[in-house]
């Protein structure tokens, strides 16, 4: 049995404008039934760290999987904070024993660069009374060390395997190439040879980052506005059904190697089966434009993507932003709300999507989904179908950026709450840093004035 690995918090702290700010998933707030999905929105204000949320799980997920700190890193370190820290906690329930797990990891500036100051994995079993353990860390003091590794036990288990210089030229890479010192692909498979329970949890996470947690930021679902249209399709490999994006570029004949192109047609039949409850009467399909040899024994199909209601066809590059990010997204919110132990996470899940659809695909999801979903949005009419331990909101304090309304009743419309809220206060933290409609009325006519 493969375990299943869930996100329970995520404390992020100087990234971005957020300065402070833990954010507790749903089934950490009250009871939670481990069957069942669940999302959490997140709301707030243009610029209070919304989108810091995801650019932070986007960047644990690179380091986890093995890959560089990308050069963006830099960029989203709050300006004029030496460092950063995001720590993530997950649950790895196994078939006899169940962890909470928790992954930190420290970045320091240096110049235009960033690299890992400190990074850590601990874990504690779901038991009463039990307290955390360190499983491995790492911290950059100076030169590089045996003893940079901690705890001794650890050590004292990898050294039986490898020598001081093995994990020296290990950590020494990591640092040059910007990689996780923990999860870069030399000491993890040094990590992975102790064996016991530490092992199995480290694997767990590392699959759960490379095949089981997707993230659309709003990058990726922006492409369409530049004529791209990216379409996940599922695909399958040693590790089990593992999800691959072909980003097709409308304004010309999409090529896909045939191997490929089937797993695509197979994947349109599954979007094709929702698309058309979601927007009725519509599904794609691709006009085959003949097969070609890319090399002598590599065949590729040419092929455009057409929207379809009954008897009409158009090409995909006609129809609106709105229902090319919901294709964009359909096949990882399939995939997602039917698996347990996977999460989608979405930057403005709400652009260019029809308020009151949104509103009726979370409530499907709250009701009958399995896997996780964490999304930003501005949009408040999903406030009328969501309850209040799947919503957190921003606030205008950077050191205490995220907060879940108080006060709610039952009978509340969590909705009207929020903007009352806004208004008139009543939160332990300020939700909107007021404006004035005179004074941007009174800034922009002044614009329009003539320069004498």
């Amino acid at each position: 049995m493969t375990p299943r690995v869930r996100i329970c918090s995520i404390d992020i702290e100087n990234i971005k404008n957020v300065l402070g700010g833990p954010i507790a998933m749903p089934h950490r707030v009250a009871g939670f039934n481990p069957d069942e999905g669940e999302l959490l929105g997140i709301y707030g204000q243009n610029g209070t760290g919304k989108t810091a949320v995801v650019n932070a799980l986007s960047l644990v997920q690179n380091l986890i999987c093995g890959d560089g700190l990308q050069k963006v890193a830099a960029a989203l370190m709050t300006y004029g904070k030496p460092t950063a820290t995001i720590s993530i906690l997950f649950s790895v329930e196994g078939k006899s024993r169940s962890f909470d797990v928790r992954y930190s990891v420290t970045l320091e500036r240096d110049g235009e660069n960033v690299h890992i100051r400190r990074e850590t994995l601990s874990a504690k079993s779901i038991e009463p009374n039990a307290r955390y353990n360190t499983i491995v860390e790492f911290k950059e003091d100076g030169a590089p060390a045996t003893d940079d590794i901690a705890p001794q036990s650890t050590l004292s288990k990898v050294l039986e395997h490898c020598t001081k210089q093995d994990i020296l030229i290990s950590k020494v890479l990591a640092n040059q190439e910007s990689r996780s010192y923990i999860f870069n692909d030399r000491m993890l498979e040094l990590l992975l040879l102790l064996e016991d329970e530490h092992a199995g949890i480290l694997k767990a996470v590392r699959q759960f980052a490379e095949h089981r947690l997707y993230i659309v930021t709003h990058g990726k679902s922006g492409m369409v506005n530049l004529g791209l249209q990216p379409i996940p399709f599922a695909r399958a490999n040693q590790t089990g059904p593992t999800i691959g994006v072909c980003v097709v570029n409308l304004n010309e004949p999409g090529i896909i190697p045939m191997n490929a192109y089937r797993d695509f047609q197979r994947t349109l039949e599954q979007i094709n089966s929702v698309l058309c409850k979601i927007i009725p009467g519509l599904t794609l399909e691709a006009r085959e434009l003949g097969s070609e040899l890319k090399t002598a024994d590599i065949e590729q199909m040419r092929f455009e993507l057409l929207a379809v209601r009954g008897d009409i066809r158009i090409p995909l590059k006609l129809e609106s932003d709105g229902i090319k990010k919901i294709i964009a997204i359909l096949l990882l919110w399939i995939t997602v709300s039917n698996t347990p132990g996977t999460c989608l996470v979405v930057d403005e899940l709400d652009a260019s999507i029809f308020e009151y659809l949104l509103g009726e695909l979370l409530s499907v999801w709250r009701e009958h989904a399995r896997g996780q979903l964490i999304f930003t949005a501005h949009n408040l009419h999903p406030l009328e179908v969501l309850d209040k331990r799947s919503v957190v909101f921003t606030t205008i304090d950077p050191h205490h950026r995220f907060i879940r309304l108080k006060n709610i009743k039952s009978t509340n419309n969590l909705r009207d709450v929020y903007l009352r809220s806004i208004f008139i206060g009543g939160q332990e933290f300020e939700l909107y840093d007021e404006t004035n409609k005179t004074e941007i009325a009174r800034a922009i006519r002044r614009c329009a004035a003539p320069r004498k």
